[in-house]
């Protein structure tokens, strides 16, 4: 009886130790998941946020682990570059859609192990986005390693134009941007550890988005005084909005150029480009500002999951001429699209009456939208999805309630 009596004790103790044992598995399940694939926050601690980021290198881990608030804010700085890529590439076929599906870091997407026009743009996105998101934390007093940027704000000139070259004006808290550039370095270029030609466009590429923002860096001051006079400024260094900096990386993307390979063979430190579709033009060494790439762009008009492409079936296109982005022409691919025939219910006729009442009727408002791309249509097919009837003109309803409705407006449909 003593041994059973024990045996139900034990399993009455493992019964009052259980719930606690899963309610502190379940918070840390909770916490991991609810983020629904954003960044860490900073309220987790450096193990749960260095393990819940998938693609870091053994280099990065240890970086994440020296300094996890340090990383925490990179982390917020890789999520916003990605939400600017989608932004930039809205209306291209590859609109960088697939970069949080798998995991927060975009590193771990497929795109960014190639050599492609568009990962040269997410590296240099990427590390201008860690170091102006470090930068900024730094003046915020959102970090315990880095505060305001201790050079501050010099003036050369003064108002009438003569030179004053030891006359301080400020005392604003300048934005970080040394702090910000170097765990950048630090922290991305870390994956770089290989000495072979991918990684270094990588580290190039790098240091190209490190320098644009760099470059973009702004002087706002604050005028002090009696009725709003300027006897008195108080001036800082800022970082400037990221989507400046994201158009900039957005023209070097353009004006990419491609590796000569002939010209590493060689042994020189300085990597050698030269413009696309521009095969016999001499390489010429690449600035610090341009971008690298090493082989040539897929369509993207399929999908293909190594190059980490979800193809442009499904997307919404834009009508009008073939050189406007996003045109139905460009994202369709020769697959043809069905046009979207969107009616809404407005006010329209409105009437006021005194004193004070705005009676109104309701009318339905016919737009094409833009179209839908679809399956690879017969050419039949896709002439008559061009050839719509105008949309009707609008006319009262009694309803009065407002409603939506999308009809596919394509012969035989689809």
């Amino acid at each position: 009886m003593k041994k059973q009596q024990r045996c139900r004790d034990g399993y009455c103790r493992m019964q009052q130790t259980f719930p606690a044992t899963v309610i502190l598995v379940f918070s840390l399940f909770c916490s991991a998941s609810c983020h629904d694939n954003t960044m860490p926050s900073l309220h987790l601690n450096s193990m749960l946020t260095c393990r819940l980021v998938g693609g870091l290198t053994r280099e990065q881990r240890a970086v994440c682990h020296e300094a996890p608030d340090a990383a925490a804010i990179a982390f917020e700085g890789l999520d916003l570059a990605v939400r600017e890529c989608q932004h930039q590439f809205r209306w291209h076929r590859w609109n960088c859609s697939s970069l949080l599906g798998k995991s927060s870091n975009p590193h771990a997407s497929g795109i960014m192990k190639r050599g492609f026009r568009e990962t040269a743009f997410l590296y240099a996105l990427a590390s201008a986005g860690v170091a102006h998101a470090v930068a900024r934390a730094c003046a915020q007093g959102r970090l315990l390693s880095c505060g305001c940027d201790l050079l501050g704000y010099r003036t050369s000139h003064d108002t009438k134009g003569k030179v004053r070259p030891n006359k301080w004006e400020w005392s604003g808290c300048s934005h970080n941007l040394a702090f910000g550039l170097a765990f950048s370095h630090r922290f991305l270029d870390a994956r770089e550890a290989a000495d072979d030609l991918q990684s270094k466009i990588n580290v190039h590429n790098n240091q190209a988005g490190r320098a644009i923002l760099a470059s973009h860096m702004e002087v706002r001051c604050k005028c002090h005084g009696l009725s709003g006079s300027c006897q008195v400024r108080t001036c800082w260094r800022a970082t400037p909005d990221f989507r400046v900096v994201a158009s900039t990386i957005k023209r070097r993307y353009r004006n990419a150029l491609i590796v000569a390979q002939e010209e590493l063979n060689n042994g020189l430190s300085v990597l050698r480009g030269r413009p696309r579709g521009r095969r016999r033009s001499k390489a010429r060494p690449a600035s610090k500002t341009s971008l690298l790439f090493l082989e040539k762009s897929p369509s993207f008009c399929d999908a293909d999951p190594r190059a980490d492409s979800p193809g442009t079936s499904g997307r919404v296109c834009r009508t009008g001429r073939a050189s406007r982005a996003g045109a139905c022409a460009t994202l369709c691919c020769g697959r043809g699209h069905a046009l979207l025939r969107r009616s809404s219910l407005k006010p329209c006729n409105c009437t006021f009456h005194w004193c004070c009442r705005v009676d109104c009727d309701r009318c339905r408002d016919d737009k094409l939208n833009p179209g839908h791309v679809g399956p690879r249509l017969p050419r039949r097919r896709l002439r008559d999805a061009v050839l719509l009837p105008r949309p009707r003109a609008a006319a009262p309803l009694e309803s009065q309630a407002m409603q939506l409705h999308v009809s596919l407006v394509l012969s035989g449909g689809l």
